[in-house]
């Protein structure tokens, strides 16, 4: 089809994409970023996302206050987010990005079903179960490795990368309180704030005003993390979603951990082993099955 509203969708399809590539990439960026002090990382990725985001709800005309009923879940919302971030740079001091970009996007939302299902009333069925244990079995088969070594379990990146997911699960029911009354942006903007000022006093025994040791490249990456994977993708991604439908853009996010395998081939050097593609497919059909049997708790793949 020729017409304007044909092509219209499949520009909004390639947005939607394009934000999904912009958070594999992030695993690329933090492995990069590895030989920085993680919370110094963390620190000035929030401190660059807020203020990039103060123009876009200057534009939108949105008030920067915090009503009270959104104060709580912001609050923790932040904290899981700051630790959340903490976790994710530390765990590429000692794994691979690839590897930390299929495993981490594929089990948080399956963490998240299992939170929903403990602590929110949410009922699972047969079907919604038997996808979880697969889910999780997949989980489980990226861990092991090609050597299935139970000894892997016990490895520093997986570890924090299984912890990390956990946070992030955490994070995900938090953030779906804030925003019923919270524009994604005014969120976004409050949580990075927040981070910032709660990662501040980790960050200052590392030095986060010594600007000349930190150089050039620590910038461009902590730009990227702050810009290109957050205020970019994630402006991507609300614009897209909101002509396709959530249903459809929730089914794009899993080309987070196709993007960062990819990438970190590309950039890193980096082969993926094959039970972190058989078990990354695996989990992603099961979180696919569970999300189309109507279950709840999914959460998005951002880094």
């Amino acid at each position: 089809m020729s017409t304007k509203h044909g092509r219209e969708p499949l520009f909004f399809y390639a947005l939607m994409a394009l934000a999904m590539v912009s958070w594999g990439g992030s695993w690329v960026v933090a492995k990069w970023a590895s030989g920085y002090p993680a919370e110094v990382t963390a620190f000035w990725r929030f401190v660059l996302n807020a203020l990039s985001l103060l123009p876009i709800l200057l534009l939108r005309v949105e008030s920067l206050s915090l009503p009270r009923g959104a104060r709580l879940w912001t609050i923790l919302s932040a904290v899981a987010l700051a630790v959340y971030n903490v976790l994710f740079l530390t765990a590429m001091k000692h794994g691979s990005g690839g590897y930390g970009g299929v495993l981490v996007p594929t089990l948080n939302p399956l963490f998240s079903y299992v939170i929903a299902a403990a602590f929110l009333s949410h009922r699972l069925d047969r079907r919604m179960l038997a996808a979880l244990v697969l889910g999780l079995l997949g989980g489980v088969l990226q861990i092991l490795g090609p050597a299935f070594s139970l000894a892997s379990f016990a490895r520093p990146e997986n570890l924090i990368l299984t912890a990390a997911a956990a946070v992030y699960a955490l994070l995900t029911h938090a953030s779906a309180r804030a925003q019923r009354s919270l524009s994604v942006f005014r969120y976004s903007f409050w949580t990075s704030a927040l981070c910032a000022a709660f990662l501040l006093p980790l960050a200052l025994p590392s030095g986060p005003f010594d600007f000349p040791s930190l150089g050039i490249p620590f910038w461009v990456d902590a730009g990227y993390l702050a810009l290109a994977a957050g205020t970019f993708g994630t402006t991507l991604y609300f614009s897209a979603a909101s002509r396709i439908g959530a249903a459809r853009a929730s089914n794009f996010a899993f080309l987070v951990p196709v993007s960062a395998l990819v990438l970190a081939f590309l950039f890193l050097g980096e082969r993926p082993a094959w039970t972190s593609v058989v078990g990354g497919a695996v989990s992603v059909a099961a979180v696919l099955a569970a999300h189309r049997s109507g279950g709840r708790g999914q959460s998005d793949s951002r880094s």
